[in-house]
C-alpha cells in the first residue's frame, strides 16, 4: 500500500472527527471513537507500548462504516477503510456468515423474511442467540407486503428536462441486494418512474453493488461484485445507472474513487465513463410534479443516509412533492445499521438506533403524542430502512420513498 495512500494517512489525534462519530454520541466511550481506531490501527507512532493484536482487533471491529469521519478529518484519514482491513487480517465466524447471507443466500431473503414474521416472539427470545436478534427484526420488517401503502401520485413528469439532458441514452436500474430481494416491490415502482419520463430502459443482471462486503473485510468477494457489475453494465453498452440506495450508490462511486483497484476497468476513460454514469433515481424525477391522496399523513419523517451524496436528492426531490409536511432533524442522525457490526455488536447498533429515533422525534414529535402524530418516515437506504424497521418505537411506520408512490 503506497505510503501516501488516505487509508495510511496519519491520524495527528487533533478529535476533528469526535463530533461525527454516532457510537461515541450514543455510547460516551471515546475508546470506540474513530480518534481511538485510527491511533490503534493506524501507523503507529508508539510502538513501545503494543497492545494484543487479537484485543485490537475486537475493539477497532466495532465501526459503522458510515464515514462521518472522513469528512471531518482535515488529513483526509480513512477510519472505515482501516476498519475493513482489520477485520479482513482477522477474519471470523460473523465474516463468513455475513458472505453466506450476501452472495449465496440473496434468492431466499423474501422467503426468510416471511419465516421470520411467523416466529412467535418466544420462540426467538428462547432459541435464537442474542446476536442475531437485531437483524431478525429488520429482516421481519422487510417482510413483502409490509411496506407502505402508496398515497402520493404524480401527474407530470420531468419528460422535457429528461430528454434534453439524456437524449435516447438507456437507462439501467440498480435494484441491490433489498430491491432485488424482499422489497422487489421498489424496483417496479422505479421502473415506473423511468418509463414515466420515457426512458428506454436496460435490463443489466446486477449482483451486490459490493460496499456490504469490503466493510466486513471480504475484499475478494467484493472485487469480484464490483467486477461482475461493470462487466453487466459494460455488455448493456454503457447505459445510464440509476440508483435508490444511497448505500448502493456511495459503493457503486467507490469503483472509480480514490485507492480503488485500477484493473477494474479497460483504462481510465471507462473509469471516467462508469462515473459519469451514475445518478440517484431522484435527481432524474426533480421537477416532477404531485399529488397527495388519501392516507397522506400530516407529517412525514426524513432520514438522511449517512452515505447520501452533498446533494441528497432524496431529500430534494421529496421536499418539492411534499411541501410542508416534511420535516427532517437540523443535525441528522445514523441509524446504526453497520453491515456486519449487526452480528458482532447489535447492542451498540441498537443504541444508535435509539439515538436516531431521538433525533427524529424532535423534528416530529410523535413522542408526545402518538395516537395524533404517529411517527412516520421515509428514507432513500435499504440499510437504514431495514435498521429503522428493527428499533422504530411501537405504532412507527417506515419505508423507502418509492413506496409512498402511486403505479397507477
Amino acid at each position: 500500500m503506497p505510503p501516501d495512500s488516505p487509508d495510511r494517512r496519519e491520524c495527528v489525534l487533533c478529535g476533528c472527527c469526535l463530533e461525527g462519530c454516532p457510537l461515541l454520541e450514543a455510547t460516551g466511550r471515546e475508546e470506540l471513537s474513530p480518534r481511538a481506531k485510527a491511533l490503534l490501527a493506524g501507523p503507529s507512532k508508539f510502538d513501545a507500548a503494543r497492545l494484543a493484536e487479537g484485543d485490537v482487533a475486537a475493539l477497532t471491529g466495532l465501526c459503522l462504516a458510515c464515514g462521518r469521519c472522513e469528512k471531518l478529518c482535515p488529513q483526509g484519514v480513512q477510519v472505515p477503510a482501516l476498519m475493513a482491513a482489520m477485520r479482513a487480517a482477522h477474519p471470523d465466524f460473523r465474516q463468513w456468515l455475513w458472505k453466506q447471507w450476501i452472495t449465496r443466500l440473496g434468492p431466499y431473503w423474501s422467503l426468510a423474511a416471511k419465516g421470520a414474521a411467523l416466529a412467535p416472539q418466544a420462540f426467538v427470545d428462547t432459541f435464537v442467540p442474542a446476536q442475531f436478534g437485531l437483524a431478525l427484526k429488520g429482516l421481519k420488517g422487510l417482510r413483502p407486503g409490509n411496506g407502505l401503502a402508496p398515497w402520493l401520485a404524480i401527474a407530470a413528469f420531468p419528460v422535457q428536462a429528461f430528454r434534453a439532458r439524456y437524449g435516447d441514452r438507456p437507462v439501467a436500474l440498480f435494484d441491490g441486494c433489498v430491491g432485488r430481494g424482499p422489497r422487489a416491490a421498489w424496483g417496479e415502482t422505479a421502473r415506473l418512474l423511468l418509463k414515466g419520463l420515457g426512458a428506454h430502459l436496460a435490463e443489466p443482471r446486477f449482483s451486490c453493488c459490493g460496499s456490504t462486503l469490503g466493510v466486513a473485510g471480504l475484499p475478494q468477494e467484493q472485487a469480484q461484485a464490483r467486477a461482475e457489475n461493470i462487466a453487466a453494465w459494460r455488455e448493456a453498452g454503457r447505459p445510464l445507472l440509476a440508483t435508490y440506495c444511497a448505500t448502493c450508490r456511495k459503493g457503486l462511486a467507490d469503483y472509480a474513487g480514490p485507492g480503488a483497484d485500477g484493473g477494474l476497468f479497460a483504462d481510465e476513460a471507462e473509469a471516467a465513463a462508469w462515473a459519469a454514469s451514475l445518478v440517484p433515481l431522484s435527481a432524474l424525477l426533480e421537477g416532477a410534479k404531485a399529488k397527495a391522496g388519501r392516507g397522506a399523513p400530516a407529517i412525514v419523517g426524513y432520514h438522511r443516509p449517512c452515505h447520501a451524496e452533498a446533494a441528497d436528492h432524496d431529500f430534494r426531490l421529496l421536499s418539492s412533492l411534499l411541501g410542508p409536511r416534511l420535516r427532517t432533524p437540523a443535525g441528522g442522525g445514523c441509524c446504526g445499521f453497520g453491515g456486519v457490526m449487526q452480528l458482532s455488536a447489535p447492542e451498540l447498533s441498537a443504541r444508535v438506533g435509539a439515538s436516531c429515533w431521538e433525533s427524529l422525534d424532535t423534528a416530529l414529535g410523535f413522542s408526545a403524542a402518538p395516537e395524533v402524530t404517529p411517527a412516520y418516515v421515509l428514507t432513500g437506504c435499504s440499510g437504514c430502512v431495514m435498521q429503522l424497521l428493527a428499533t422504530a418505537p411501537r405504532g412507527a411506520r417506515v419505508g423507502h420513498w418509492l413506496e409512498i408512490i402511486r403505479q397507477k
